[in-house]
């Protein structure tokens, strides 16, 4: 986890240890916060989504349809933060194409191995991921 605290604080975003209850974490203003009462697991992947709302500066949002957008996008960015594109084709290479043992090989969700590979040709991600 330590890359990505690294990667946030480059970037000039701070991170809390917030109890948030039920709640993995948010963003707001610069700041992500993450609930040290979920796993480490949970923890890597909550601050890797966080970093994905802090890179487009999403603000909160009642609209269901623009919060469904903007969790797309976050999750975008975290697959990309999580997901190396040599440790991808090793975990290929091991386990086969199918998303979801791509993504227990690299302990990921498979959602993220799904969209790493709709995205990772796209300009618009590599533009954003260019210091990861």
């Amino acid at each position: 986890m330590q890359d990505l605290i690294d990667y946030a604080m480059r970037h000039g975003w701070g991170i809390k240890l917030v109890d948030l209850g039920r709640r993995n974490g948010e963003y707001s203003n610069g700041l992500i916060k993450v609930n040290p009462r979920k796993s480490p697991y949970r923890q890597r992947l909550t601050l890797a989504h966080e970093i994905g709302h802090a890179h487009h500066d999403h603000p909160w949002t009642d609209d269901p349809v623009i919060h469904e957008r903007r969790e797309r996008e976050a999750d975008v960015i975290a697959a990309h933060l999580l997901i190396k594109v040599d440790d991808y084709a090793y975990a290929e290479r091991i386990v086969g194409e199918h998303p979801g043992a791509i993504a227990k090989e690299l302990g990921v969700p498979a959602r993220y191995v799904e969209l790493w590979r709709a995205t990772y040709q796209q300009p618009s991600v590599r533009r954003h991921l260019r210091a990861v």
